[in-house]
């Protein structure tokens, strides 16, 4: 590629800035991947510069792409991701024309590159599939999107079989809807096979998690599931019918995950097991309304507040406010503490259980001493 005269702006992340990194391995050394970004508008580049910046992420951005094809030329080190757009200057290089140039160079040909288009009727996925992007964003998109995909790919190569990622690092939420936002298919997967969901073209297809398949796998699986877990691309991954839409995920499902990760933040483990003070319920029974009382009945003592989300007729995150608002009332406690407050039931021996207090001869005993040849 040939040097450009023209500098671009390069940006660095604060020392105390997070790790982009998403990987469940731990590096060795902090990982500062370095990001090209061109884009013509000057308030779209300064928002997502910002945005990656803050991630943790060094930015070299530009108006044009022919600005930042020296930090693509020999001798230099490559740059983690490309961001470029379709649409290039009048008499200069469109986005979908430089990746087709990356990939024919078997030193940038495993670079991944994402391309921005301006409308989404003229996207020219096409195109885009024939150069091999990584994928096509339509905008205007979220910066908070470019940087889940950024920390997802960044320092990777753009043909991995899979992707590794963690629920600490990038929650399942934050994930499923930056994938919904482009045009790949394929599958996300928690570690030991404990959960997935399938996406096509910006829609979820399918989703499994703890026997349930369908919106209520996919709802219970961005509410529970944890732990490592991994992205893979591919049509054939991604089997079944639209379930759900982008709209409809970033309008209902994604404020009900933030709202149920907000009332586990206020302090109650989903491991807690919790049972009913009684004096208490006397008290505020007047003032629940009836559907309260199926789960006042689930808290047993002995089932966690994880297995009464899953097994009680409410939605899950009412559920979780029940819970919540019971345990503020002083409704619910810990069970041990229950245990603690209230004296153990008396010992009611079983019914025709002999009472060996009594100074009595036993039975067969008695019988024992008589000789048989007196009858």
């Amino acid at each position: 590629m040939a040097n450009s005269t023209r500098v671009a702006s390069v940006l660095e992340p604060a020392p105390t800035a997070p790790c982009a990194d998403v990987s469940p391995r731990r590096r060795a050394n902090r990982f500062r991947p370095r990001v090209l970004l061109a884009e013509s508008q000057s308030e779209v580049r300064t928002a997502l510069a910002q945005e990656l910046v803050g991630a943790g992420f060094e930015v070299v951005a530009a108006p044009v792409i022919e600005e930042l094809l020296g930090e693509l030329s020999e001798g230099g080190p490559l740059p983690h991701l490309v961001l470029v757009p379709t649409e290039g200057s009048p008499d200069g290089l469109d986005g979908l024309t430089l990746c087709e140039r990356l990939r024919a160079d078997a030193r940038t040909a495993s670079l991944p590159v994402y391309v921005f288009s301006r409308e989404q009727a003229s996207a020219p996925r096409e195109r885009a599939e024939a150069v091999r992007v990584d994928d096509l964003l339509v905008q205007p998109v979220d910066p908070r999107v470019v940087v889940s995909l950024a920390r997802l790919k960044a320092g990777r190569g753009a043909f991995a079989p899979a992707y590794e990622a963690h629920t600490v690092r990038m929650p399942l939420s934050q994930m499923v809807r930056a994938l919904l936002c482009g045009s790949r298919s394929g599958r996300v997967e928690l570690r030991d096979n404990e959960g997935w969901l399938a996406f096509r073209q910006g829609h979820v297809v399918d989703a499994s998690y703890e026997g349930e398949r369908g919106l209520v796998a996919l709802r219970r699986l961005l509410f529970f599931g944890s732990g490592a877990y991994a992205v893979s691309f591919g049509d054939a991954l991604a089997q079944g019918k639209p379930l759900l839409s982008p709209r409809v995920f970033t309008s209902l499902l994604l404020p009900a995950v933030e709202r149920f990760t907000a009332l586990c933040d206020l302090g109650i483990p989903l491991s807690a097991r919790l049972s009913v003070d009684f004096k208490r319920l006397a008290d505020a029974l007047h003032s629940l309304p009836d559907d309260v009382g199926q789960v006042i009945r689930l808290c047993d003592g002995q089932r966690t507040v994880h297995t009464t989300l899953l097994v009680c007729e409410l939605p899950e995150i009412t559920t979780l406010e029940v819970v919540t608002l019971l345990y503020a009332q002083g409704v619910l406690a810990p069970a041990n503490f229950i245990a603690e407050r209230e004296p153990p039931s008396p010992r009611v021996p079983p019914f025709f259980e002999p009472d060996r207090t009594l100074d009595e001869e036993p039975f067969s005993e008695a019988f024992a001493a008589v000789d048989s040849r007196a009858a």
